[in-house]
């Protein structure tokens, strides 16, 4: 799923995201216009020696001061308030940006803001087909939620706020418009089973949403390559741009989303984490976990990207697994009516 999931955008820049590290040679010209930048960073006594390119908007550079972590944004807030919001947190929960030796938070250039983090080196990349780690990256966010309901943080931050049915019945509108692609493929009785699903899903959301729920920071992006397994922190949690002002079960779901392909839809693989035991008591949660979110999103973004060849064998993965995932709709469903005669 990994090359499936590549989208044109990752394809051009394949080649130039090469681990190999590059010398610096301030007066050749580049695509990235990265010189103009380096010679910024110069001017405040951070020499980059070599980098690399991470992604066409992220640059990992050696430098004096270390080796550094030097990211692109468009939205100078985002960095101001993520920021402040880390600063609150203990440190070892969640990597924050550094500020320039001048004060500065960031560098801008142009249309670019320019901030910098420290590099944090991982000993080994987190899986979630692993149970320990899984687990690991729970109590991870267990902790980071604490901290910020500790501190009431929630209360101060100008985050914008976040809403999970919103943002899933635009993904679902989104999902719509590959309705062709599955009648090309004769598997539009698929299309609208998955659809159906993620109707009634977001049905009973708004049924069992609460509105008492206090609100945290959620994360906003649990991938696992988003949580750091190091040698003196432990897992530290990196990567805050999706961040946002919303209840911190909306991190739970999203999580146990992307847990569900590698515990093969099994509830009872999930209730063997005590956390997803205490959230499967709550309706909102059992009702979430019935929306079709990463297969949807999957879909939203290599609909138009791929070739027909990668189209159909994306199909041939959605189809095989949607009997997984309705088993264990089935199983959710019941849940559901168990605790509560719906």
């Amino acid at each position: 799923l990994r090359i499936l999931r590549l989208t044109q955008m990752h394809l051009v820049f394949q080649n130039m995201m090469s681990t190999t590290k590059m010398k610096i040679d301030y007066y050749r010209r580049d695509d990235f216009n990265l010189n103009r930048l380096f010679l910024y960073l110069k001017k405040r006594d951070i020499h980059v020696e070599t980098y690399r390119m991470k992604k066409p908007h992220v640059i990992i550079a050696d430098t004096n001061k270390g080796r550094k972590v030097i990211k692109a944004y468009r939205d100078k807030g985002k960095i101001e308030h993520v920021y402040h919001v880390l600063s609150q947190i203990k440190q070892g929960y969640a990597v924050n940006f550094e500020t320039y030796p001048e004060g500065e938070l960031y560098i801008k250039d142009r249309h670019l803001y320019w901030a910098m983090m420290p590099f944090v080196k991982q000993v080994k990349e987190i899986t979630y087909e692993s149970f320990q780690d899984r687990e690991e990256v729970l109590q991870t966010l267990i902790r980071y939620h604490g901290e910020v309901r500790k501190k009431k943080i929630a209360a101060y931050t100008k985050l914008p706020e976040y809403d999970l049915i919103l943002k899933w019945k635009k993904r679902l509108s989104s999902f719509r418009e590959t309705s062709y692609i599955f009648k090309e493929c004769n598997q539009f009785h698929v299309y609208k089973d998955i659809v159906t699903w993620g109707e009634k899903a977001l049905v009973l959301m708004e049924r069992f949403r609460d509105s008492q729920l206090n609100h945290s920071i959620i994360h906003g992006d649990v991938a696992s390559h988003n949580f750091l397994k190091t040698n003196h922190l432990g897992i530290v949690m990196i990567d805050f741009d999706l961040s946002a002002k919303a209840p911190a079960l909306y991190d739970y779901v999203q999580l146990v989303q992307r847990f569900l392909p590698y515990v093969q839809w099994s509830m009872k693989e999930l209730l063997q984490h005590s956390k997803i035991k205490e959230l499967s008591k709550q309706r909102f949660f059992l009702a979430s976990l019935l929306f079709p979110s990463m297969l949807m999103r999957n879909w939203n973004i290599n609909a138009s990207a791929l070739s027909w060849a990668n189209r159909q064998k994306l199909m041939q993965q959605s189809v095989e697994e949607w009997s997984q995932r309705t088993r264990f709709y089935r199983v959710i469903y019941q849940h559901l009516q168990n605790l509560h005669d719906m």
